[in-house]
């Protein structure tokens, strides 16, 4: 029996990123569908570490989903006997076939609407950031910290908060917030792996590095958020993910 070929519309892309686009699965209302986009070994033109990898090793552009994977196995596996366990990344659901090529099924988070949850980018931009909501994220990136999540970029259009929809009767969860896309290690000497300290480590660098959002400050010997400027609610504020390095959403 032949495996069945889902038919995705590239003008149907809800996120985007440098590498690969973000569909809604058509048929499941709580999973994504990330496609590396089709690019030519002549796009890589530079002669930049990145462009001469991408160039001369094709398979590299599969690298960020490989090491997803591996980091979502170790976070899973790691605490396989642990019940109160909370994944604070997004869940991975394998693989299918599309018609632009092999799909990952990621979770899709959703605001209470159903609509893509808000990424921490659009919330602080929009003016809808409140002290609770701050008091939310700091919460979660102890947990980041507690559980030893490696990260390669903690940037704030990864960040989403919303619904998860999990086990065989989707049942919505509480709000919470979500590390969708930049997790796993992503160096060629994979230490990071294997040493909670480097990650430590590696976590501390990366929330530095981070992209900076105006109205919102990184305190680099606290661990921790802070607001540093309000700005009025904008109406009409779309709540979708906007970026698929950002998707899972750097997706």
């Amino acid at each position: 029996m032949q495996e069945d070929t889902i038919t995705l519309n590239p003008s149907d892309v809800i996120a985007e990123g440098g590498e690969r686009m973000v569909f809604a699965h058509p048929d499941h209302p709580f999973r994504l569908i990330k496609v590396v986009k089709p690019r030519h070994t002549e796009e890589f033109n530079r002669w930049t570490f990145g462009h001469l990898t991408q160039r001369y090793i094709p398979s590299a552009r599969w690298r960020p989903t490989v090491k997803q994977y591996d980091e979502y196995r170790r976070l899973m596996l790691g605490r396989l006997f642990d019940v109160n366990f909370n994944l604070p990344i997004s869940h991975l659901y394998g693989f299918v076939k599309t018609n632009l090529g092999v799909g990952c099924i990621t979770e899709r988070v959703t605001d209470a609407d159903g609509n893509n949850a808000p990424t921490l980018q659009k919330l602080v931009r929009s003016g809808r950031f409140t002290d609770d909501d701050l008091q939310r994220l700091n919460r979660f990136v102890e947990e980041l910290y507690d559980v030893s999540v490696c990260v390669g970029d903690v940037g704030p259009a990864n960040f989403v908060y919303g619904h998860r929809h999990i086990g065989p009767s989707n049942a919505r969860s509480e709000p919470s917030w979500v590390l969708v896309d930049g997790f796993g290690d992503r160096f060629a000497i994979t230490i990071r792996s294997v040493s909670r300290r480097v990650r430590t480590m590696g976590l501390d660098d990366c929330f530095k590095r981070s992209k900076k959002v105006a109205g919102l400050e990184w305190v680099p010997a606290q661990r921790r958020y802070r607001i540093t400027a309000r700005k009025p609610a904008r109406r009409g504020v779309n709540s979708s993910h906007e970026s698929l390095d950002a998707l899972n959403v750097s997706p």
